[in-house]
C-alpha cells in the first residue's frame, strides 16, 4: 500500500531565563549541540524512509503492469498458435518448454513456450514462468486434439433443407480451423463436470483455457509461488482461481487470464468461416441437382430451377448480413481501441477484444467475397437449370423457366432484414444510454473535483479570502492536469508505434519474397518443382501428417503458378512495395509522435513533483489575508508559533491531498482520484461516442438492407435463360472445389 504523505510538526519550546554561573552556561551550550545532531539524524532517517516507500510503490506498479503484459502476450501467442495448428497446445508437465500430450490427459501445467516458438509465435516469457490450464476433457471436448470433427452441411432430400454435416464419401482427412470451432461449440454446450478445466468461482464454470502469473512472491506462504487454486496441489489439478475474485482473496497476488469458449469462437470468427464454406456447399448441391435434372426428366428440371432461385436469393441475403456484421465489427473495434487507450491499458476486456474485432473486419470481407462468388455460381446454376428446362420441354412457359418467388421465401428474407433493423435499433438505444450514463458520471466527477479543490482552498485560507500559498496550489493543479493529458498521449503513442511496426514488418517480408522470386524466375520454378515432387513422394506414403504435407504442397503450387506469370508477379510485388512505403511512413510518423509524447510526459512528471514539493514546503508558515489584502492570521504545518492556525493538526492537509490526487500524491497523481478522474471519464465518454457513431451507422445500413430486401421482392430480377446448349459443372467437380475450400480453412 502506498504510504500517505506525512508531515513532521514541532511546537515552540517555552524557555525560562535563569541567572546561572558561566560554567553552567557552557555546559548548556554543549548539550544544545548534541540535540542538533540527534535532530539531523532523525530528519535523515525520515527522508530515507520516504524514499524507500516511494521506490517500493513504483516497483509494485511496474511489476503489476509487466505481469499483465506477459499474460496478454502469452494469450495472443496461444491464439496465433491455434490459428495455425487448428488446436490448442497441451500443457508442459516436466517444465522443459515442450507440450506433453501423453496419457493421462493432464490439463494443468506450464505454458509450453518452446512449442509455441517452434510454431513461429513469441509467448513473451521463458520456460516455467506461467501456469497454463487447458480443456482436455476427452473426445469432442478436448481442445488439444486435431481430428476431422466438422464437415460442410449437406442438403437433405427427405427434410428439404440443410440439417446435417456431410458423411462418406466426403473426405475425412480435412483438418482446419473449422474443426477447432466445432469442438469449441460442443464444449460451450456441454454439461459442466467436476473433471473439466474450470475456474474456482462461487459457481464453477468450464473454460477453454486459462493462464496464471504468480506475482512477485508466495503470498499465501505455502511454498508454492502460485497462490490459491493456481497452486499445484492435488485438489487444484483441474482448476484455477476466478480472475474476478482476486480482490476478495486473502494471501493472494496472482493474476489470472481466462478464455471462455464463446470468446475463442469470436476470436477465430468461426461463424463467418463456416458460413463461407457452407455457401460453397450450397453451390455444390445446386450443381448436383442440375446434373440430375439433365439426366432425369422435366420435373427434376423444374425443381432445380426453383432450388437454384432460392439459393441465389439466400446467398445474396448472406452478403447483406456479412456487410452488416463487418460494419458492426468496425464500430466495435474503433470503440474498444479508444477505451483501451483511454484507460492506459487497464481496460483488459476492451484491449483484448479490440484486435479481435479488427481481424473480424477482414474476415467479414473474406466472407463477402466468397459469398459473392457463390452468388455468381448460383446465378449460373439457375440459368443452366432454365436452359435445360427449355431444351427438355419446348412447351415450357416463362413461368416454368423462371418461376415466381415463393412468398414464404420472400417473407423469410424480409423477416431477417427486419430483425437486423430491430437489433440495430437496440444497439443504438444501448449506446445512447451508455453515453448518457457516462455523461452523468462525468458531471458528478467534475462536481466532486470542484468540491475537493474548494475544500483544500478553504483549509489553507482558514475561511479567509486568500493566502500566501494560493499561487503554489494553482501551480500544482495545473501541473497535475498537464501530467494527466501527457500520460494518456504517451500511452497512445506507444500503442501506435507497436501497431505500425507490425504492419511495416509484414509488408517488408512480402516484398523480400517477391523480389527473390523475380530475381530468378527459372530458379524459383525449378526449386518449387523439386520441392513439390519431394512432397508428392512423401504424400504417396500416406504418413500421419499427410494433411499438413498436402497443405504445404498446395501453397508451393500457388507460388509456382504466380512465378509463371511474370506480369502478375511484378504487379503483386509493386503493390507490396507501395504498401511497404505507406507503412514505413506511418511508422516514422508514429515514432516521431512517440518521442515527442514521451518527452512531454517526462517534463510533466518532473513539473508535477516539483509543484507538489513546493506546495508542501510552502505550508510550513505563511500569511492568510482578508478581502482587503491585510494579513489577519498565519497558517502553518511546522514551525508554528502561538496563535498560528495549524492546518494539519490532525492530518487535514495530508488527507486533502490524498483525496485530490490519490495515495501516491507525492510521486504522481492517480487517474482514479478526484482531480484527474474527470479527464479519464471524458476519454471513456469519447470512446462511447465512437460506439454511438458505429451504432448509428449500423442502423443506417440495416435500414438500407431492409429497403433492398423490399425492392428485391417488389422488383424481381429478369429471367435470362437462353436456348443454347450448356454443359453444367458436374457434381464431382463441384465437390472437388468444395473440398479445396474446406481444406484451405474457408475463405480467409
Amino acid at each position: 500500500m502506498t504510504a500517505i504523505p506525512s508531515f513532521t510538526f514541532m511546537l515552540p519550546m517555552s524557555t525560562t531565563c535563569l541567572s546561572l554561573p558561566l560554567r553552567s552556561a557552557a555546559r548548556r551550550a554543549g548539550g544544545f549541540g548534541l540535540l542538533q545532531v540527534m535532530l539531523l539524524i532523525a530528519v535523515m532517517s525520515g527522508l530515507a524512509t520516504m524514499g524507500y516507500l516511494q521506490w517500493r510503490e513504483r516497483s509494485a506498479l511496474d511489476s503489476s503492469r509487466q505481469e499483465r503484459q506477459a499474460l496478454a502476450q502469452a494469450d495472443q501467442a496461444l491464439i496465433a498458435y491455434a490459428t495455425v495448428a487448428r488446436s490448442l497446445p497441451c500443457p508442459d508437465v516436466d517444465r522443459d518448454g515442450l507440450q506433453d500430450c501423453g496419457a493421462p490427459a493432464t490439463q494443468k501445467g506450464w505454458l509450453p513456450t518452446v512449442t509455441l516458438r517452434m510454431a513461429g509465435v513469441d509467448p513473451g516469457v521463458d520456460v516455467g514462468q506461467l501456469r497454463y490450464l487447458v480443456q482436455r476433457q476427452g473426445g469432442a471436448n478436448d481442445l488439444t486434439m486435431l481430428t476431422d470433427t466438422w464437415t460442410p452441411l449437406e442438403y437433405s432430400d427427405g427434410a428439404d433443407g440443410f440439417f446435417a454435416m456431410r458423411g462418406a464419401p466426403y473426405p475425412a482427412d480435412i483438418l482446419t480451423l473449422t474443426d477447432l470451432c466445432q469442438r469449441l461449440d460442443t464444449g460451450r454446450r456441454a454439461t459442466m463436470l467436476p473433471t473439466m478445466a474450470q475456474v474456482n468461482a462461487p459457481t464453477p464454470r468450464a473454460i477453454a483455457y486459462a493462464l496464471a502469473h504468480p506475482g512477485n512472491n508466495d503470498a499465501d506462504g505455502d511454498g508454492d509461488l502460485f497462490d490459491g487454486a493456481n497452486s499445484n496441489a492435488a485438489a487444484n489439478v483441474n482448476r484455477m482461481e476466478d480472475p474476478n475474485r482476486r480482490s476478495l482473496l486473502a494471501g493472494y497476488n496472482d493474476i489470472v487470464l481466462e478464455r471462455s469458449y464463446d470468446s475463442l469462437l469470436s476470436a477465430f470468427h468461426c461463424r463467418p468461416l463456416i458460413d463461407s464454406i457452407n455457401t460453397v456447399a450450397l453451390a455444390h448441391d445446386v450443381a448436383g441437382d442440375v446434373a440430375e435434372m439433365r439426366a432425369d426428366n422435366i420435373e427434376s428440371a423444374r425443381r432445380s430451377v426453383a432450388f437454384s432461385t432460392l439459393a441465389a436469393i439466400m446467398t445474396s441475403l448472406e452478403i447483406a448480413l456479412a456487410v452488416a456484421e463487418g460494419a458492426s465489427d468496425a464500430g466495435n473495434a474503433a470503440a474498444e481501441w479508444a477505451i483501451c487507450a483511454a484507460s492506459l491499458g487497464l481496460a483488459v476486456n476492451a484491449c483484448a477484444a479490440a484486435p479481435q474485432h479488427t481481424v473480424a473486419i477482414g474476415l467479414a470481407g473474406g466472407v463477402i467475397i466468397a459469398n459473392g462468388l457463390a452468388v455468381v455460381a448460383n446465378a449460373v446454376a439457375a440459368g443452366i437449370a432454365g436452359t435445360a428446362l427449355t431444351l427438355a420441354d419446348s412447351s415450357a412457359t416463362a413461368n416454368d423457366i423462371c418461376p415466381p418467388m415463393d412468398p414464404a421465401v420472400n417473407n423469410l428474407m424480409l423477416s431477417i432484414a427486419q430483425q437486423e433493423v430491430t437489433d440495430a435499433n437496440a444497439e443504438l438505444a444501448a449506446a445512447t444510454t451508455a453515453v448518457n450514463n457516462k455523461t452523468a458520471e462525468l458531471n458528478t466527477a467534475i462536481a466532486q473535483r470542484t468540491a475537493a479543490v474548494n475544500s483544500l482552498n478553504s483549509l489553507i485560507r482558514n475561511g479567509q479570502a486568500s493566502s500566501q500559498i494560493d499561487g503554489l496550489l494553482n501551480t500544482l493543479l495545473a501541473a497535475a492536469g498537464t501530467w494527466g493529458s501527457t500520460s494518456y498521449a504517451s500511452a497512445a503513442a506507444d500503442s501506435k508505434v507497436t501497431q505500425a511496426t507490425q504492419l511495416r514488418d509484414r509488408w517488408a517480408t512480402e516484398v523480400s519474397k517477391y523480389n527473390a522470386m523475380l530475381a530468378d524466375i527459372p530458379g524459383t520454378i525449378s526449386r518449387l518443382n523439386s520441392e513439390i515432387a519431394a512432397l508428392d513422394l512423401l504424400i504417396a506414403t500416406n504418413p500421419p501428417n499427410k494433411t499438413d504435407l498436402q497443405n504445404e504442397r498446395d501453397g508451393k503450387d500457388a507460388e509456382r503458378k504466380l512465378a509463371g506469370d511474370v506480369a502478375g508477379l511484378t504487379a503483386v510485388r509493386d503493390k507490396a512495395v507501395a504498401e511497404l512505403a505507406i507503412a514505413q511512413t506511418a511508422l516514422d510518423n508514429a515514432v516521431a509522435a512517440q518521442t515527442a509524447a514521451s518527452a512531454a510526459y517526462s517534463t510533466a512528471q518532473t513539473s508535477y513533483q516539483s509543484a507538489i514539493s513546493n506546495f508542501v514546503n510552502g505550508t510550513a508558515r505563511y500569511n492568510i489575508y482578508n478581502s482587503s489584502g491585510a494579513v489577519v492570521a498565519y497558517g502553518c504545518t511546522t514551525a508554528c508559533q502561538a496563535g498560528d492556525v495549524n492546518i494539519n493538526s490532525v492530518g487535514q492537509l495530508g488527507s486533502a491531498l490524498v483525496d485530490l490526487f490519490g495515495l501516491g500524491a507525492m510521486t504522481s497523481p492517480s487517474t482514479d482520484a478526484k482531480y484527474l478522474k474527470p479527464v479519464k471519464l471524458q476519454k471513456e465518454l469519447d470512446a462511447l461516442n465512437q460506439r454511438l457513431a458505429a451504432a448509428q451507422d449500423r442502423k443506417a445500413t440495416a435500414d438500407a438492407r431492409l429497403l433492398e430486401a423490399q425492392n428485391r421482392i417488389n422488383n424481381p430480377p429478369p429471367c435470362n435463360a437462353t436456348g443454347s446448349a450448356v454443359v453444367p459443372m458436374t457434381p464431382e467437380q463441384a465437390e472437388s472445389i468444395l473440398a479445396d475450400v474446406d481444406r484451405k480453412g474457408g475463405t480467409r
